[in-house]
């Protein structure tokens, strides 16, 4: 895909935040009919996007590059960690806590897989189906853990029974039957595939619209958390792969990745476990609009 194209269709993307924005501003949104559309999108929509990304039209032999895409997603997990356990060790712990969480975590389900829809296809989204099962398989164990002070490892049956993964094994096994299913079905699948990306990209600036805007970019840690993020992880992440020699799908799938923004979820463990929420919302924010600006360009530093 040329440069224009791709940039164009990302920056469309992003027209869908700033249309959410302005309809949860103005009222046509309330908070109760977004969070309804949240739960939607992610037990429902997702899942079918995901379950449509295993098209029987992408060969069998594309097996090896789905274990390739868990293990990048293992690696880049894994590095986050380690970067963010060095770096904010000195951070007072409310601060580190959603610091860490955001370095590690980027929003790799609700606005990755959209983005790569859009860029990479249906196999696109079959690699960030992998890697959004490490992703919640960390965030239930290692994210627990960080907020909670303690083990998490309790939490792995919740990491790994979610409509997420559940998804997968279902597309997986649709994948490798000898047949097709009915037109009837398979249209269904399709058409609720396609709602993943409007509704979620609205949910997101409608979620924004709720942030206050006094005070939003208080703090250097907000522009710590914000440069780690979206600026050192993706370039982090390129860079291993350079140094590796590898430049297949898989890995710039996974690598793409991690230039999302800081995933949501970090205002909700925050929350629950007596975190600086303040920041949590204001680094979703932030990272969230700058990364109409840095994505497009990542995407044209990826190739």
């Amino acid at each position: 895909m040329s440069s224009l194209p791709l940039v164009s269709r990302v920056m469309a993307i992003f027209l869908l935040i700033v249309i959410g924005y302005i309809a949860r501003k103005t009222k046509v949104l309330n908070k109760d009919l977004v969070r309804g559309l949240s739960g939607f999108i992610l037990n429902v929509a997702i899942p079918f996007t995901i379950i449509a990304g295993f098209d029987r039209s992408i060969p069998k032999t594309a097996l090896p590059d789905l274990l390739s895409t868990g293990l990048w997603a293992i690696l880049l997990h894994g590095m986050a960690i380690i970067l963010s356990t060095v770096a904010y060790g000195k951070l007072p712990d409310a601060e580190r806590k959603v610091v860490s969480y955001g370095t590690v975590f980027s929003n790799c389900g609700f606005m990755g897989f959209p983005v790569v829809a859009s860029i990479y296809g249906k196999i696109g989204v079959m690699y960030a189906s992998i890697f959004v099962v490490v992703f919640q398989t960390f965030i239930w164990t290692y994210g627990v853990a960080l907020f909670s002070g303690g083990r998490a490892w309790g939490k792995l049956a919740k990491a790994l029974i979610n409509p997420g993964i559940i998804s997968v094994i279902i597309g997986a096994i649709l994948w490798f039957l000898p047949f097709d299913l009915p037109v009837f079905m398979s249209d269904a699948v399709g058409f609720m595939s396609d709602l993943t990306t409007p509704l979620s990209m609205v949910v997101v600036g409608a979620s924004l619209a709720e942030v206050p805007l006094k005070g939003l970019a208080k703090g250097w840690e907000l522009w710590l958390g914000t440069a780690a993020r979206i600026v050192l992880m993706p370039l982090v992440s390129l860079g291993m792969m350079r140094m590796l020699g590898v430049s297949g799908l898989p890995a710039k799938v996974a690598v793409f990745l991690t230039a999302m923004p800081v995933a949501a979820q970090s205002v909700m463990f925050a929350e629950r476990y007596n975190a600086d929420v303040g920041l949590a919302s204001r680094l979703v924010f932030v990272t969230t609009v700058l990364s109409a600006f840095t994505i497009p360009l990542f995407a044209l530093i990826l190739g």
